[in-house]
């Protein structure tokens, strides 16, 4: 399953059940915290063949893309002087794609205009 495209809905998965894993301390007393973010994913999504080392490499990639997209966002904020918080997400996804290649997709679609 590791040439499988992933999800929105398992990017958000996993980075929600990261987030859960590592603010539990009783969690990564129990065989580690990629292990019991695994088993929080397999009970989450159902079945799936995705394993520990496969979902740390995945959320290394979202995290790398979250911190790109913050520093062009950033960029936006600090020379758009009085460009509103829309605007100025528009253009830092715009600038993103350009930058990158690609549209910057981790972001819930209630943030999008």
């Amino acid at each position: 399953m590791a040439n499988n495209l992933w999800t929105a809905e398992e990017d958000l998965a996993l980075c929600e059940l990261y987030v859960e894993a590592i603010c539990t301390l009783q969690r990564r007393r129990q065989g580690g915290l990629w292990r019991r973010v695994m088993q929080d994913f397999t009970a989450h999504m159902g079945a799936h063949n995705r394993t520990v080392d496969v979902l740390s490499s995945r959320f290394r990639v979202i995290s790398l893309d979250c911190l790109r997209f913050e520093h062009i966002h950033n960029g936006v904020e600090y020379l758009g002087g009085d460009i509103d918080e829309d605007d100025t997400l528009q253009i830092a996804l715009i600038n993103y794609q350009h930058q990158v290649g690609r549209d910057f997709k981790h972001m819930s679609r209630s943030g999008r205009s």
